[in-house]
């Protein structure tokens, strides 16, 4: 190794790679990852210790901006819910179904928005793109707070979606560009976990908001412009700390860059490709265990509604005050952070490994006890220690969420195919999100029998669904693992070409798909 690569400040050449690498990766610079354009000049060894330190900076720089991040989106979207609880419905001269209709528009606009997003992601630097739609949220989130009226409210709230739209889909992008796959649960579950962390400081900040009393404001119109504000203050500072890529990172040093990307060899997924390519749309679209996992997340997301908007006034339902409604819904977040921590640093252990989709399916018998208890037991002054525990059982199932997510960051590969999987998959978010609230009826209100009902049919389908998408992905694995046996192991040349060649997960048969 080089006095240069010792120092660990500069960028090494290649005098330690086969001679062939360079020639070899050269070929493949055309089509293949961005990955290639700093490997095929530049290579360089490094100890695990190094890689270790390596891999904690990446943790704590990215790691917690995404889970703020995550955390202020989520708290965002929970306004509507909150604004519910605090009088939304009267004050706004709400009737029928526009309740359930301004949830559903949030996701309408996030649908349309979804493959134009998902394109201009990889053709633009996905850092930068997040930052903008994420002020752009914070600006119409602020302007909410305006809107008094069922039009104007669900102008906003398309918008709201709209805006929304790239910013789960980059951070599993950027979760398959930073980490190994078996990192990954792990850190989805961290940032994930923000759905359920921020919501503590967000039910008593939502408390407080709604003493605030000024002539002629609504509580729920603060909610809608102080969050709003905080969104767009934190939003601009993005443009600085949340890097595009390894590559391009203004935190790593030349050395780090390498070994950031270097690292992932292993992966086989790659680390980004700004070329659209049409055979990969085309094989995102026809791959079977695409449409079972897109299929899956219509199910999990069939039951967002009892898990998010409709969770306030189901409590406010077994007779507890607005304000006690507020303050129940605290430790919900709290059960919902805690369980997605748990599996996600669980399935990166040595225990964990190969029980990703058995995980999945255990996070939903939770969901089974607690739709079995607010569908079928009364509601009397007796049994409402035994709802409160079913309504504490249900952000259990938001864990499965996550681990969907690792899930499509780990086991599809070719950077088209994964951005146009990922807006499949998202799209399936939507559509669910569309129609979920739409089985919550008013006319049933606050128990909402028929919204339960099919929330509990959504837990079971999934479990069925996942046992048959554990078998497939186990029997191609077993045919991987064959061929593999009788290829015997490549050169490092081929393999670095293999790794970052931007292939898809059907065609580079070296991926073992994650379990």
């Amino acid at each position: 190794m080089t006095e240069a690569a010792k120092n660990g400040s500069e960028t090494i050449e290649m005098e330690n790679a086969p001679a062939s690498q360079p020639v070899f990766l050269a070929e493949k610079l055309q089509d293949g990852d961005e990955a290639l354009e700093i490997l095929q000049n530049q290579y360089v060894e490094y100890t695990p210790e190094e890689e270790r330190k390596l891999r904690w900076k990446i943790d704590l720089r990215l790691v917690s901006v995404m889970l703020i991040v995550n955390g202020i989106q989520f708290v965002d979207k929970l306004t509507i819910g909150y604004a519910a609880t605090y009088g939304l419905v009267t004050e706004a001269h709400l009737i029928g179904q526009e309740y359930s209709l301004l949830v559903t528009i949030f996701y309408l606009g996030y649908l349309v928005a979804q493959y134009p997003t998902s394109y201009l992601m990889q053709r633009f630097p996905t850092g930068r793109y997040l930052t903008v739609n994420f002020i752009l949220w914070g600006v119409v989130l602020a302007a909410t707070g305006s809107a008094t009226t069922f039009p104007s409210l669900a102008a906003a709230r398309f918008f709201l979606g709209v805006f929304e739209s790239c910013l789960n889909p980059g951070f599993v992008l950027i979760s398959s560009s930073w980490w190994k796959r078996e990192e990954q649960a792990a850190r989805i579950g961290l940032w994930y976990s923000a759905n359920g962390l921020a919501s503590l400081p967000a039910g008593v900040l939502f408390w407080a908001i709604a003493h605030i009393d000024v002539d002629g404001m609504f509580p729920y119109q603060w909610m809608f412009i102080i969050f709003g504000i905080l969104t767009v203050l934190i939003g601009a500072s993005l443009w600085w700390i949340l890097p595009d890529s390894p590559m391009k990172c203004r935190w790593l040093n030349d050395r780090e860059r390498i070994i950031a990307v270097q690292r992932l060899k292993d992966n086989r997924t790659g680390v980004k490709n700004n070329h659209h390519k049409k055979e990969q749309v085309v094989e995102a679209l026809t791959d079977y265990r695409v449409w079972m996992l897109l299929f899956a997340v219509f199910c999990h997301n069939m039951t967002n509604s009892l898990q998010t908007n409709f969770t306030g006034i189901i409590i406010k339902g077994f007779g507890y005050s607005t304000y006690q409604s507020v303050l129940l819904q605290i430790p919900v977040g709290a059960i919902m952070a805690v369980a997605m921590i748990l599996c996600g640093f669980f399935l990166s252990s040595r225990w964990g490994q190969g029980k990703q989709i058995i995980t999945i399916i255990c996070c939903y018998f939770p969901g089974i006890i607690a739709c079995g208890i607010l569908y079928g037991v009364p509601v009397k002054s007796d049994t409402l220690s035994a709802h409160l525990a079913a309504i504490f059982l249900i952000p259990i199932v938001a864990t499965a969420g996550g681990l969907m997510y690792s899930l499509l960051a780990a086991n599809i590969a070719g950077y088209t195919k994964k951005t146009v999987t990922g807006t499949l998959f998202f799209s399936a978010y939507c559509v669910a999100n569309i129609i979920s609230p739409q089985t919550f009826l008013s006319s049933q209100a606050p128990l909402y029998t028929t919204g339960v009902f099919v929330t509990l049919a959504a837990f079971i389908i999934n479990i069925i669904l996942f046992s048959a998408l554990y078998i497939v992905y186990s029997r191609d694995n077993a045919a991987r693992k064959r061929e593999m046996e009788e290829i015997g192991e490549l050169d490092e040349a081929s393999d670095l070409a293999n790794a970052f060649s931007d292939q898809t997960d059907r065609h580079n048969r070296m991926l073992i798909y994650k379990i």
